[in-house]
């Protein structure tokens, strides 16, 4: 149950109690008084048990959580004799003629300690909303600490992933600004339209899946300019509306990661292939195949944080939701990945 419906039918069952309350005194009355003068006797035992409610609920349950035990049932047995006082007060100035002294008398001893023991079963059942409502507060409050920590890690790990593909991509545009290659500036365009992507679009938990198709391409063709005789660097893309939202820059880093292992550049019989499609489920599907080296054993200098790091932006953002599939072979290597879509509203 939410805690806003929970709330919501703990006030009416409150009110509901209180209206019990002024319906079994008003019938206790009403053969021995008149309409008026029943609903009145009924209408200031109500207001006696309404206000130790409200004021047990809103002020003391507060010192009592806060384990405050003698303060609060001190004040709690002061508040009930107070409005019981204040009860029989008002019982005995109300200009009615109804005579009490009879077989039972209210003023006695057994009628007192009769109103105290509604006062006390009626805070204690009204406690336990507040005892739930509590509860629901402490789990709220949880959930809101642990998704701020998500986010603050989410947050680290895009931070993380930038820089990454900034160092990668800058490297490759300087090898050409050395030589004085006329590649330059379209590359330099190309890399100008990734960082409006991912400063204007990727602070967003979601984004167009046609602007990160859009940086993908951008990205692949700055890894074409590489080498101009290359024609195996391919991007497919298929189902894709201007509705589709995805959790930013995961597409572009796992193409970027392929394009930073690929041979493609350097072997004429190696290839980059990259498909994206939306299937009628609204799941994309992207499918990464590309030749790469193998490397000697020593480990790079550079490297390795930006694979690690999309699997676990993925985890975060998608959970269990999400499918990905790796694996090498014979000189190739294979990604397949599939994750929920959500819609612009």
């Amino acid at each position: 149950m939410k805690q806003s419906t929970f709330r919501r039918y703990g006030i009416m069952s409150q009110v509901g109690l209180l209206l019990i309350f002024f319906l079994i005194n008003f019938v206790e009355n009403f053969p021995e008084c008149s309409f008026m003068e029943s609903a009145a006797y009924a209408l200031n035992y109500t207001f006696m048990v309404a206000a130790v409610v409200v004021i047990h609920y809103f002020y003391l349950l507060p010192i009592y959580l806060k384990k405050k035990w003698f303060i609060y049932f001190t004040l709690l047995f002061g508040v009930m004799t107070f409005f019981v006082a204040f009860y029989y007060l008002i019982d005995e100035i109300l200009p009615y003629e109804y005579d009490y002294y009879g077989e039972y008398n209210p003023f006695s001893f057994t009628g007192i300690a009769y109103d105290y023991l509604i006062l006390i079963m009626t805070t204690a059942y009204t406690s336990m909303y507040y005892f739930v409502e509590q509860w629901f507060k402490s789990i709220s409050a949880k959930n809101q600490l642990q998704n701020e920590k998500l986010q603050a890690e989410l947050n680290f790990l895009k931070s993380q992933i930038n820089p990454h593909f900034l160092f990668n991509t800058l490297n490759n545009i300087y090898s050409y600004a050395q030589t004085g290659n006329q590649k330059t500036a379209p590359m330099l365009e190309r890399l100008s339209s990734i960082l409006r992507f991912m400063v204007y679009d990727c602070s967003e938990d979601r984004v167009g899946l046609s602007k990160e198709i859009a940086a993908v391409e951008d990205l692949l063709e700055i890894h074409k300019m590489k080498n101009s005789e290359q024609r195996n660097i391919t991007l497919q893309v298929d189902g894709v509306k201007g509705f589709h939202l995805i959790a930013p820059l995961i597409i572009v880093n796992f193409v970027e990661n392929a394009c930073k292992h690929s041979d493609v550049v350097s072997n004429p019989k190696g290839f980059l292939q990259v498909q994206i499609s939306v299937d009628d489920l609204d799941f994309c599907l992207l499918e990464i195949s590309n030749t790469y080296k193998e490397k000697a054993t020593v480990a790079p200098k550079y490297g390795g944080i930006g694979l690690d790091n999309i699997k676990k932006r993925l985890e975060l953002q998608y959970g269990d939701a999400y499918i990905l599939d790796e694996k090498k072979s014979k000189g190739m290597y294979f990604l397949n990945l599939k994750v929920p879509l959500e819609r612009k509203q």
